[in-house]
C-alpha cells in the first residue's frame, strides 16, 4: 500500500485527534465501570470522578503534550531533511551549471544562446568568438539574421519557428553562415530548448562541414566528368570475380556492345558468342584463370552485335589475387576503337594512293606532317633527283636546295607559314640532285590550317625545269633565226632581184640607146650572182634552225 495516500499519513493532525479520542473514551469508560464495581456510596463516587476528570486532564494533557511533541519532532526532522536536501539539490545546481557553463565556454563547436522572438544572441562561447571572428560585444548588438548571407534571411525566418515547435531539433539541411570578414562557410545545425534567466529561449550548436561539403561536391564533379569522359570514350568496365562466380559490367560496356541489361546474362559463353569469330580463341585465353601474370594485358579485337555491326574493341585485363598469391578474379576496361579504326583503315589507304600517284607523276611530291615533323617524299625524288628514299632524311629538300637560293626560299617559307591568311607557296630556285648536279625546279604548295589558322600539313609538288627551260632558248634562237631568214627574204633577196627584172625589161626595149646589148648582160650575171648567194645563206640559215629541232 502507498504510504502517502493513507489520510493518517498524509494528515498528522488527524492522527492525534484520533488517538485522543481513543484514549479518552477508553479512559472514561473503563473507569466508571471499575468505580461501580468498586464502590457502592454515591457521593463518595462523585467525589471520585471529581479526582477522576481532573486526573484525566493532567493525563490527557500530558499525552497531548507527548504526541504534539513526538510529531513536532518528526516534522521537524523531515523539514530538516527536505533543506538539506534543497540545499544539497541547490549546490549541486549551482555546480551543474557552473559545469556547464564551463562547457559551453570551452566546446569547441560555435554556441549561441539566442531569444526566440528577436532572434537575439543573449549568450555566445569563445569558439563563436574565435571561429566566426566576432567579438562578445559584437555579439551582443546582432541576431541570428547577421550572420547568415542576406540571400538566405527569408529562409531562416521560413524554418526556424518550426524548430521551435520541437524541444529539441536538428535541421536537415546544410545552412550556411557568414564570418565577420564576409567568408561564408556551410555549417549543420542543432537547437534546443534551455532556461536561462528564468526564461525559456534556445541553445544552438553548429559543425562547420564546409571542407566535407566541397570534397563532395568535387567529387561529384569528377565522377560526372568521369562518368561523362568514359561515355565520350565509349569507356567500359568490368570484374569477373572468381570466387563469387559472377561478371559484372558498367552501364558503358552495355551500350558497346548494344545488349539490353536487364535481359542480356552475363556468362562467359554469352559473351563470347559476340565476338569475332576469328577472335574467339584469344577470348578464352584472356579469360583464363590459370594465366600466371602481374601485367596488365592488352589486346584488340572484334565484335558483332545483335544487329550485325562489327566493332573493334581495345581491352586492358589486369588478375586480381589475394595475398596467397592465388587468382581471385579479372578486371578490365574495354574501349570501343572502332572509330580509330576506320580512320588508320582511311591513312593507309589514303597513303597507299599517294604512294601510287607519287610514283606514277614525273612530279617530285611533298607530304609533311607539320605538328610531329615527319615527312613523306614522293618518288621522284629518286627517280628525277636520284635520291635514295630507303634512308629516311626530314630535311632532304631543305639541305639540298642551291645556296645560291637557299636562304630567299627558306624565308619566304616561315613568312608564309607565320601568315594565317596564307594558303599557298610557290617558288622557283636552283635544286642540287644526289650527283650533285644543278638542276632548275618549280615548287608548288599548299597548307592545311586548323581552325587557328596555324598550319598543320604541307603538301607540295616540284618538278624539273631544266630540260623545259633548255627547249624553250632553242626554241627562242630557232625563232631568232628564222626572223633573221624572213627578213632576208623580204629585203635582201628583193634588191637583186629588182635588178634582174631591171635589166630583162632593157632587153626588150628595141628603142633603148642607154646600154648596149652587151652591157646588159654583165649586169644580168652580176645580179644573178648576188641573188645566188643570198640564196645560199638563206639555205645555211635553215639548215642551222633544224639542228636547234
Amino acid at each position: 500500500m502507498n504510504n502517502k495516500n493513507n489520510p493518517l499519513v498524509k494528515y498528522p493532525a488527524l492522527k492525534i485527534a484520533l488517538l485522543y479520542a481513543i484514549v479518552s473514551g477508553l479512559y472514561i469508560f473503563l473507569s466508571d465501570y471499575i468505580l461501580e464495581l468498586l464502590i457502592k456510596d454515591p457521593v463518595l463516587i462523585s467525589k471520585i470522578q471529581t479526582y477522576k476528570g481532573l486526573g484525566f486532564i493532567v493525563v490527557t494533557a500530558m499525552l497531548l503534550f507527548i504526541l504534539v511533541k513526538k510529531n513536532i519532532d518528526t516534522v521537524t526532522t523531515h523539514y530538516r531533511k527536505i533543506i538539506e536536501v534543497q540545499q544539497t539539490s541547490d549546490n549541486q545546481l549551482k555546480g551543474s551549471e557552473e559545469k556547464y557553463m564551463s562547457l559551453f565556454n570551452h566546446s569547441p563547436l560555435p554556441m549561441w544562446i539566442f531569444d526566440t522572438e528577436t532572434y537575439r544572441f543573449l549568450l555566445v562561447n569563445n569558439a563563436a568568438c574565435t571561429i566566426y571572428g566576432y567579438s562578445k560585444e559584437d555579439y551582443s548588438n546582432m541576431s541570428l539574421r547577421d550572420i547568415r548571407p542576406q540571400e538566405d534571411i527569408p529562409h531562416l525566418e521560413s524554418v526556424l519557428p518550426e524548430s521551435f515547435k520541437s524541444e529539441f531539433y536538428s535541421f536537415p539541411d546544410v545552412i550556411r553562415h557568414k564570418k565577420k570578414n564576409g567568408e561564408i562557410i556551410k555549417v549543420k545545425i542543432q537547437n534546443t530548448n534551455i532556461t536561462y534567466e528564468g526564461k525559456t529561449v534556445r541553445l544552438a550548436s553548429a559543425i562547420d562541414i564546409t571542407k566535407e561539403v566541397d570534397m563532395r561536391i568535387q567529387l561529384m564533379e569528377s565522377n560526372a566528368r568521369l562518368h561523362q569522359a568514359s561515355e565520350l570514350a565509349s569507356l567500359g568496365y568490368w570484374t569477373n570475380d572468381f570466387i563469387k562466380n559472377e561478371i559484372i559490367w558498367s552501364e558503358e560496356l552495355y551500350k558497346i556492345f548494344e545488349v539490353d541489361p536487364k535481359t542480356f546474362v552475363l556468362t562467359l559463353e554469352n559473351i563470347q558468342s559476340y565476338f569475332h569469330p576469328e577472335d574467339r580463341v584469344q577470348f578464352n585465353d584472356e579469360n583464363n584463370s590459370d594465366t600466371d601474370t602481374d601485367k596488365v594485358n592488352e589486346s584488340e579485337h572484334r565484335i558483332i552485335t545483335p544487329t550485325g555491326k562489327i566493332k573493334w574493341i581495345l581491352e586492358r585485363i589486369y588478375m586480381v589475387k589475394n595475398e596467397q598469391g592465388i587468382p581471385i578474379g579479372l578486371e578490365g576496361i574495354a574501349v570501343d576503337i572502332t572509330k580509330r579504326k576506320l580512320y588508320q583503315q582511311e591513312i593507309w589507304e589514303s597513303n597507299e594512293r599517294f604512294k601510287l600517284l607519287a610514283s606514277a607523276t614525273v612530279e617530285a611530291i611533298i607530304d609533311w606532317d607539320i605538328e610531329n615533323d615527319v615527312t613523306i617524299w614522293g618518288e621522284g625524288f629518286s627517280t628525277l633527283f636520284g635520291y635514295d628514299l630507303s634512308v629516311y632524311n626530314n630535311t632532304l629538300w631543305s639541305e639540298n636546295i642551291h645556296p645560291d637560293d637557299k636562304g630567299r626560299v627558306l624565308s619566304d617559307l616561315q613568312k608564309a607559314l607565320a601568315d594565317p591568311t596564307c594558303n599557298y607557296f610557290n617558288a622557283d630556285f636552283s635544286f642540287l640532285k644526289a650527283n650533285r648536279e644543278v638542276t632548275y625546279v618549280q615548287h608548288r604548295g599548299l597548307f592545311i590550317r586548323n581552325a587557328e589558322g596555324k598550319a598543320i600539313r604541307a603538301l607540295a609538288a616540284m618538278i624539273d625545269l631544266t630540260e623545259s627551260l633548255e627547249r624553250i632558248s632553242k626554241i627562242e634562237s630557232q625563232n631568232n633565226m628564222l626572223k633573221d631568214i624572213a627578213w632576208t627574204q623580204s629585203h635582201i633577196v628583193r634588191a637583186p632581184l629588182a635588178n634582174l627584172l631591171g635589166l630583162v625589161y632593157l632587153l626588150k626595149e628595141k628603142n633603148q640607146t642607154e646600154m648596149s646589148h652587151s652591157e646588159i648582160i654583165d649586169h644580168i650575171q652580176t645580179s644573178a650572182e648576188q641573188l645566188d648567194q643570198v640564196i645560199h645563206d638563206i639555205v645555211k640559215k635553215t639548215e642551222a634552225a633544224e639542228t636547234l629541232q
